[in-house]
């Protein structure tokens, strides 16, 4: 076994950087905070809001604790087994597993990108930095919007012989390489080195922030090195909507066969997708639960351009938000005024103005800040003789999300109660509860929410002012505020 590496040749991560700065993305990928593993999210006024904050985080997250892993595995939702996707879509994910071997992946990762197929690559996490050339083009792959990595253990045993703690050292340890050597966020989905799973493995998966353990419905049997022809016949002779093919990108023959398996799949009107896609089916986000109040504030923001989510599939409900995030969801929120970036002189010497790889210049975040900085909405702090400094990069927590939408009650002028009945929302359960944790600085702002009910505390009086606010969070209490400003005739 390699020892873990914390680093990737500098050209990688020289394209990387060059590729996110290219991309208008709003959020990061982060850990569940561990009140929300635990199911201790913010009641923020309902049992019903408790539960589903609860459910969100466990299925949004992308690794937790790993031990100790006999207490968290009975204490989390075991991960749900699956081997195929819904029946009513005629959709097909290819999945491959590995690797091992250079010149055959290297070979399967340029044939799906000739052939324009997306892919879900379960990777081994001893095997990756042995071959930078093979990350590089996966990153390529996953900025192109093909590939989406998953994971497939530290150094693929049979895991169901393993202890539970065992079990906990390999389940995520290679999306976890593979992050650490090239800071791609990941996706929660896990496959058992040799399909072998049972309900230890599944709550294990479970507890490291797993929800899916990714089995298939199609073996193509490539990794015995059969002909071509023979792996594209395999998967004709069994396609069915919702498959899961099964491949591998060491598999000597495997490229070779990939061009007959993607265009007759489409010839045959199937659609290629990864296995996230296929698991969303018609949910918005795969790991936002569909009908929850998470669900139908996420929607709305996202389709009013307030918020959005990593890609398609995926929102991140108990992620945290940087400070710069929340400035800029603020000001869509509350309407304000952005101006073209390059007219903003900035405020704050942290926070300048941004470029993409074409130097067209980017609103996000120097525009947003400048913008709810001006409306009061956001403040900095004092950093000496060089200018004030308003830490962009860190995480919001809820008393500066309190504070913020507070500010965005009292620009409009309003003070009454929301009416959540008149906004079609679920009823909020005002209770007149003393937060005894709240900072004397902040005391009216998380009272005026509190009282309007667009955010409330934990049982027993605590606020827990400064937890990092998540992302579902978030996005209820910015739904709450657009309902509440709506009610109230301000907007």
């Amino acid at each position: 076994m390699r020892p873990l590496q914390g680093h990737v040749v500098r050209w990688v991560i020289a394209i990387w950087l060059a590729l996110v700065c290219a991309m208008p993305t709003l959020f990061c990928l982060g850990a569940v905070p561990a009140a929300a593993a635990a199911g201790t999210a913010p009641t923020n006024g309902t049992a019903t809001t408790d539960a589903a904050a609860a459910a969100v985080a466990v299925a949004s997250a992308t690794t937790a604790a790993v031990a100790p892993a006999a207490a968290v595995a009975a204490a989390a939702t075991p991960a749900s087994v699956v081997s195929r996707g819904p029946h009513g879509r005629s959709q097909v994910a290819l999945t491959f597993d590995g690797a091992y071997s250079l010149k055959e992946s290297l070979a399967v990762l340029a044939a799906l990108r000739r052939e324009q197929a997306p892919a879900t690559l379960f990777l081994i996490g001893n095997s990756l930095n042995a071959y930078p050339t093979m990350t590089a083009e996966i990153v390529a792959g996953v900025a192109a919007g093909l590939f989406e990595v998953a994971d497939h253990s530290w150094s693929h045993p049979h895991l169901p012989q393993l202890s539970n703690e065992a079990i906990a050292r390999e389940i995520g340890a290679g999306a976890d390489a593979f992050r650490a050597a090239t800071g791609v966020r990941t996706v929660p989905l896990f496959r058992p080195p040799y399909g072998e799973t049972n309900s230890r493995v599944a709550a294990v998966a479970g507890s490291r922030g797993y929800p899916y353990v990714v089995l298939w419905s199609i073996d193509t049997l490539d990794w015995k090195d059969p002909p071509a022809s023979s792996i594209a016949q395999r998967v004709f002779n069994a396609v069915h909507p919702g498959a899961i093919v099964l491949m591998h990108l060491s598999g000597k023959n495997t490229a070779a066969a990939l061009p007959t398996i993607v265009r007759g799949l489409r010839e045959r009107g199937y659609e290629l997708v990864t296995v996230s896609a296929l698991l969303k089916g018609a949910q918005h986000f795969l790991d936002v639960p569909p009908g929850s109040e998470v669900d139908r504030a996420v929607s709305r923001l996202v389709g009013a351009g307030i918020v959005n989510g990593y890609d398609a599939n995926y929102f991140g409900p108990a992620d945290p938000l940087s400070r710069a995030q929340a400035a800029k969801i603020v000001s869509l929120a509350a309407g304000l005024e952005v101006r073209p970036p390059e007219e903003y002189r900035p405020t704050f010497r942290d926070v300048s103005l941004a470029r993409d790889v074409y130097g067209n210049a980017l609103s996000y975040p120097l525009a947003f800040v400048e913008a709810a900085a001006a409306a009061g909405l956001v403040v900095g702090r004092t950093g000496g003789e060089d200018g004030p400094l308003f830490d962009p990069e860190a995480p919001v927590t809820r008393v500066q999300l309190a504070q913020m939408v507070a500010r965005m009650v009292r620009n409009l002028g309003g003070d009454a109660p929301y009416a959540p009945e008149a906004a079609g929302a679920p009823t909020l359960l005002l209770v007149d509860v003393p937060l005894v944790d709240v900072p004397a600085h902040a005391t009216e702002d998380v009272a005026l929410v509190a009282r309007l009910g667009l955010m409330m505390g934990y049982a027993g009086g605590r606020f827990d002012p400064y937890a990092e606010a998540q992302r579902g969070h978030v996005a209820l209490v910015i739904n709450r505020y657009l309902d509440w400003a709506a009610t109230a005739g301000m907007r």
